[in-house]
């Protein structure tokens, strides 16, 4: 615990030196949710629902996708492949540093800094499109729910991401898989639209995949939209795929180091 402080404090310095960076971020990951939801607003002039969905429930999906994307969603894999090549990831295993703690905390302080951002963002746009609060009346046991998904959505993203920047340790250039991986996850997980409006044989293999677990589900639950059966399977899926992604880490990393060599000075 001392060393995740640490590695915390250290990285909350530097975030907030580079503050300025985790503003643009924060506008490039609320950007498309605003203009979808610009797009839906105009849609529902004309229909009162789609695939079952209000407008103020398509706000408050749209709302959580940025709010997600800001505090959950981690992208730790571009800085692991850039220590590969450059010989820093040395440090990892010459040195007493946990890599999956140190880059946990280092990203979880940029995302504290983004808080200060993305909290005032969704409350004007919640303002703006006029948020009817009385959606958020939920019990204690389903803001349980929410919670204990979204840190599973965060396990799952997280271990992931962090074994896709460990195949630096086999390709030289590992932005492909990288970017591959972002795009299917854009696609697949709902971001850009909710995956009630997928055809069914997509709809079936998807839940077979991690994608749709690390934010169509949590907003799900949410929302209020899952059956009880579906939140059951739903929540032993999302756990089985957070153990498979931190075990598939493990046993990646643990095969790269053994095989990792560091050139140049």
């Amino acid at each position: 615990m001392r060393k995740l402080l640490a590695y915390f404090r250290v990285a909350l310095i530097d975030a907030f030196i580079y503050r300025a960076t985790g503003f643009i971020w924060m506008l490039n990951d609320v950007g498309p949710a605003v203009i979808a939801l610009i797009f839906w607003s105009a849609a529902f002039t004309t229909h009162s629902s789609f695939a079952g969905y209000t407008f103020p429930q398509m706000l408050l999906y749209y709302l959580g996708i940025m709010f997600v994307n800001n505090v959950i969603n981690t992208q730790p894999q571009f800085f692991l492949s850039e220590e590969i090549r450059s010989g820093d990831f040395s440090n990892y295993l010459l040195k007493p540093i946990n890599l999956a703690l140190f880059k946990f905390a280092s990203n979880s302080s940029w995302r504290f800094v983004r808080l200060m951002f993305i909290v005032p963002t969704l409350l004007l746009v919640a303002k703006l499109f006029s948020l009817d609060l009385s959606l958020l009346h939920l019990s204690f046991f389903r803001w349980g729910l929410i919670i204990f998904s979204l840190i599973m959505a965060f396990g799952i993203n997280f271990f992931l991401k962090l074994t896709l920047g460990l195949t630096t340790i086999w390709f030289e250039e590992s932005g492909w898989l990288f970017f591959g991986f972002v795009i299917l996850g854009t696609f697949l997980s709902g971001e850009l639209i909710p995956l009630d409006f997928f055809p069914a044989g997509l709809l079936a293999v998807n839940n077979f995949l991690p994608f749709k677990y690390m934010l169509y589900f949590p907003l799900s639950i949410l929302l209020n939209r899952l059956s009880g059966q579906e939140l059951f399977f739903g929540l032993l899926f999302q756990f089985a795929w957070c153990l498979f992604a931190y075990g598939l880490y493990r046993l990646v990393f643990h095969r790269g180091s053994r095989i990792y060599s560091a050139y140049g000075g």
